[in-house]
């Protein structure tokens, strides 16, 4: 055939393309850059479908696809070849949100797609909100994926018999819209790619935007769901959680952690046959999607260039395979480990060495081996200071430093724009938006010069690079917007005054005060150890206090 027909128009339903999806008929090209929306994206997303707003169109490539494993948000699966396949040309984001959201689960890891419907919400623009995997929802909040399943759904509310009427009706305009929306639909079949690039090029106005080339190039390479190898397949599932670049060695690493013994084995001669590779990747993945979510939500580290050492990544997965996300008091003595190892070193005696000794410590018991690997750190700590000079973040110290500065929340001092093309007003919290991952997924510094010539942390500020410099201190900020960049209302004198060596030394003070009560709270040097103490104590010490008959 040549040619391209005239595009087919349709709507399909969220639920359909779910159908289609499972079926194995949706297909992902491997594109440059993995899914990219945020938690708010998502929100919004479904906002907008319960409001019946249009949320932009769908360009489809009708044409074969072979049987392979498929990727879709959280779901995985095997499907079979089709003849009549849809290969996704233009709405990659909002159709992974969709499908990733409505075949999610309580298991599910990935905030992005844990969206639910507060039903007691008040303001009805903030109804639909996301929660980490470390958050139980709250009872009122509907989950998208039971809105989407009817029998899931009554069950649902039979469970909560004290729903009101108003609370169920809630519950029935989310499912509804959910059933019964439509989403305008293009199929394009036909090898005339001129045409089909003229059509993108004429649709792709929505949302987040990737370039027509980047697309087409990725129609023409291998699709995501064929991939050369496991390893290269589970590198591309993981960056897709946007914590960063997980190199070929720490993810070899992780599997061989996650399967026990010595971990710098020779991984060429690991496994068995195919089935036991599958299963040691499979094992892996989520091990790693729990790891990345506790990481950033408990440790407070949002980028794997702020991790202080790469051997935590292995160990946690480790911890994650046998135990499952850490939480509790295991959570609590890892997220000591990792800080307090971040401040007096985590691999004294050099990092295959550390990663042995870490990794085989943890079995048996999750308090245990977190107990057991907080041993293994050199003693010290109670003393440190941080070290302001160190601002390039191959250096712990200086990682340290910089996830300091993050614990006030910086904002912007001037508009911003990020990768997508998203406007940020003056004010934005920086980690409220998309700017802190762009900074960091650059590869160049996050820290901007204040103050020419001065190379120390007292100098730089956590900021997006801005053109116009950042000499405007001198206005009257906001106390809250100078107390963000560890600043004070003096600072901002002294640099009216041009007082630099002043400014210097006061700004120093404060960004040190700060990052050594951040990494205390983190830390806890001098707290105790081991079990909680509670945990100390056989629930029947003092014997059977139930009267007696």
């Amino acid at each position: 055939m040549s040619g391209v027909t005239k595009p087919k128009v349709g709507r399909v339903a969220p639920l359909e393309l779910v159908e289609w999806a499972q079926s194995g008929r949706i297909r992902i090209p491997r594109f440059q850059r993995s899914y990219r929306w945020e938690a708010s994206d998502s929100e919004r997303l479904f906002d907008s479908i319960l409001r019946g707003y249009p949320i932009g169109n769908l360009l489809m490539w009708r044409k074969p696809a072979p049987a392979a494993e498929i990727t879709l948000g959280e779901l995985r699966f095997d499907a079979p070849e089709r003849s009549d396949a849809l290969w996704v040309v233009d709405g990659q984001q909002r159709l992974t949100t969709l499908i990733g959201a409505l075949t999610a689960s309580e298991h599910t890891v990935d905030r992005r797609f844990r969206i639910f419907y507060d039903l007691r919400e008040s303001d009805a623009r903030k109804r639909f909100l996301s929660a980490p995997h470390s958050q139980n929802p709250r009872d009122h909040w509907l989950p998208v994926w039971v809105a989407g399943d009817n029998r899931r759904l009554i069950a649902w509310q039979r469970e909560r018999p004290w729903l009101t009427s108003e609370e169920y009706d809630l519950c029935d305009s989310v499912a509804t819209a959910i059933r019964t929306y439509e989403i305008p639909m293009y199929e394009i079949e036909g090898d005339d790619e001129q045409a089909l690039r003229e059509i993108f090029d004429r649709m792709n106005t929505f949302g987040k935007t990737l370039k027509r080339a980047e697309i087409f190039q990725a129609l023409h390479s291998t699709p995501l769901d064929v991939q050369p190898s496991d390893l290269d397949a589970l590198r591309d599932r993981v960056t897709a959680l946007d914590f960063g670049d997980f190199s070929p060695q720490m993810l070899m690493q992780s599997v061989m952690a996650v399967r026990g013994g010595q971990v710098d084995r020779d991984f060429r001669q690991e496994f068995k046959d195919d089935e036991d590779r599958q299963q040691a990747f499979g094992w892996t993945e989520k091990a790693l999607r729990l790891v990345v979510d506790w990481l950033r939500n408990e440790a407070g580290i949002p980028h794997l260039r702020l991790l202080p050492y790469a051997l935590y990544v292995p160990v946690l997965t480790r911890y994650a395979a046998l135990f499952g996300r850490p939480d509790g008091r295991g959570g609590e003595l890892l997220r000591r480990w990792v800080w307090r190892g971040a401040v007096v070193g985590a691999a004294p005696q050099g990092n295959t060495v550390a990663l042995r000794r870490n990794a085989s410590a943890v079995h048996d018991d999750p308090v245990a081996s977190a107990t057991r690997i907080l041993k293994l750190l050199p003693v010290g700590g109670e003393l440190w200071k941080p070290d302001l000079t160190q601002t390039a973040l191959n250096r712990a110290q200086a990682k340290i430093n910089v996830l300091g500065l993050l614990s006030a929340h910086p904002v912007l001092l001037a508009q911003a724009v990020d990768s997508d093309g998203n406007h940020y007003p003056a004010g934005t919290r920086l980690d409220d938006s998309r700017l802190l991952m762009d900074m960091l997924n650059s590869g160049g510094s996050p820290l901007q010069s204040l103050v020419s010539g001065d190379r120390t942390m007292a100098g730089k500020l956590l900021h997006p690079a801005n053109k116009t410099g950042f000499g405007f201190f001198s206005e009257a900020w906001d106390e809250s917007v100078l107390r963000s960049h560890c600043m004070d209302e003096r600072c901002a004198e002294l640099l009216d005054l041009e007082d630099v060596d002043g400014f210097l030394a006061r700004r120093a003070a404060i960004t040190a005060r700060l990052i050594s009560d951040h990494v205390q709270r983190m830390a806890l040097f001098g707290f105790s150890d081991g079990p909680a103490a509670e945990a100390l104590f056989d629930e029947n010490l003092w014997g059977d206090t139930t009267d007696a008959a």
